[in-house]
């Protein structure tokens, strides 16, 4: 993989992150003004956290896909993934979980129970979502890494016959294959394990697989393709034109935007904005787990000093939008990127490969 290809990898990226937090101001400005900005709240999922699974998938399978089966010893790797999602993660969840003691309205009750905390903390699945609502995704990229460690750290064969239990067991959930699909769908850690979110893991891996020997030179239509298809998708949620609206769908165009990417040409000079797009993926995580906060923040501030009913809803939402994006941007810089680096120093992990790991 050539430079540019890894800037623009990192810029979809940041692309994704901003769509979460654009569809999550909209979400929020419903519930407090009541307003709709953009008209996006009533879209739903935005496909942003789809997109960062099937990345994920692609990135790991990227870098580590030929250690499969090698028998290797998979603790620096998998320290190195789970450092980058657990200290950061814990910091922002001890901010939040005071509030939901001192003000229970802010939630739904179950915050402040004690085996949603421990599970919570260890990014175990739970019904109901954990402490910190956006991490629940969280969970599925532990579940990742740990399979994927599982395949480095098991023979050739066993690797291979373990992946296919697992890709068939997730495909007959996916499917409602009669008695097994059923049985899976009774059990609440049987339908985690065996999640149709899997599948998005899993293309990732094969797209990863195939952009390792093809490149296409119409690389510039695919990714405007691919950005089209989210547009399509996004449309037809709102708008039901056709009544199916799966959130697999956006494995689709994000099949195309990542063909796309693995294939920009190293010569090419990248615009400035695909460049800045790049550093706020690198922001991407922190993004996640802290957007949420500072648009709630924003919004009740608004509420408090009337800026809204001066500046009007629509400006008020973007006023935050601008203000959200430099705010999470700047906890990445102050706190994940130097607690993550300091964290390794210490413990003396070696550097991992990838990227950050909620891709």
């Amino acid at each position: 993989m050539n430079n540019n290809q890894r800037i623009v990898l990192q810029a979809s990226r940041g692309a994704a992150a901003f769509f979460v937090l654009l569809f999550h101001t909209s979400a929020m400005s419903f519930k407090y003004f009541q307003y709709d900005l953009l008209g996006i709240s009533s879209i739903g999922r935005s496909g942003g956290v789809d997109f960062f699974f099937i990345l994920t998938g692609f990135l790991l399978y990227h870098t580590y896909g030929h250690k499969i089966g090698t028998k290797m010893s998979v603790l620096p790797y998998l320290s190195n993934r789970l450092i980058r999602i657990y200290p950061f993660y814990w910091l922002i969840t001890l901010v939040v979980l005071p509030v939901y003691f001192l003000v229970p309205s802010f939630g739904y009750g179950y915050e402040t129970h004690k085996d949603t905390i421990i599970k919570s903390f260890l990014l175990l699945p739970q019904a109901h979502g954990p402490v910190l609502p956006v991490a629940w995704s969280l969970s599925y990229f532990v579940l990742f890494y740990l399979v994927f460690s599982l395949l480095m750290a098991l023979g050739k064969k066993p690797a291979y016959l373990f992946l296919s239990i697992w890709v068939t067991l997730t495909l007959c959930h996916f499917l409602h294959v009669p008695l097994i699909g059923a049985d899976i769908d009774r059990h609440f850690y049987l339908n985690f394990l065996f999640s149709d979110v899997n599948l998005e893991f899993i293309t990732g891996c094969l797209l990863a697989k195939w952009a390792e020997h093809h490149r296409n030179k119409h690389y510039k239509l695919l990714i405007v393709i691919g950005v089209i298809g989210f547009a399509l998708i996004w449309m037809n949620n709102k708008y039901l034109f056709t009544p199916y609206h799966n959130y697999l769908l956006y494995i689709i165009p994000a099949t195309f935007a990542l063909i796309g990417a693995s294939s920009v040409p190293e010569q090419l000079r990248l615009p400035h904005w695909v460049k800045i797009l790049s550093k706020l993926g690198n922001a991407s995580y922190t993004i996640l787990l802290t957007h949420l906060l500072f648009i709630s923040i924003l919004m009740k501030l608004s509420v408090a000093t009337h800026v809204v009913n001066h500046l009007g809803f629509l400006l008020t939402d973007l006023i935050i939008v601008a203000m959200v994006v430099p705010l999470c941007y700047l906890a990445y810089k102050l706190g994940e990127k130097p607690l993550v680096t300091g964290l390794k120093s210490t413990m003396k992990f070696s550097p991992s490969k990838s990227t950050n790991p909620v891709s």
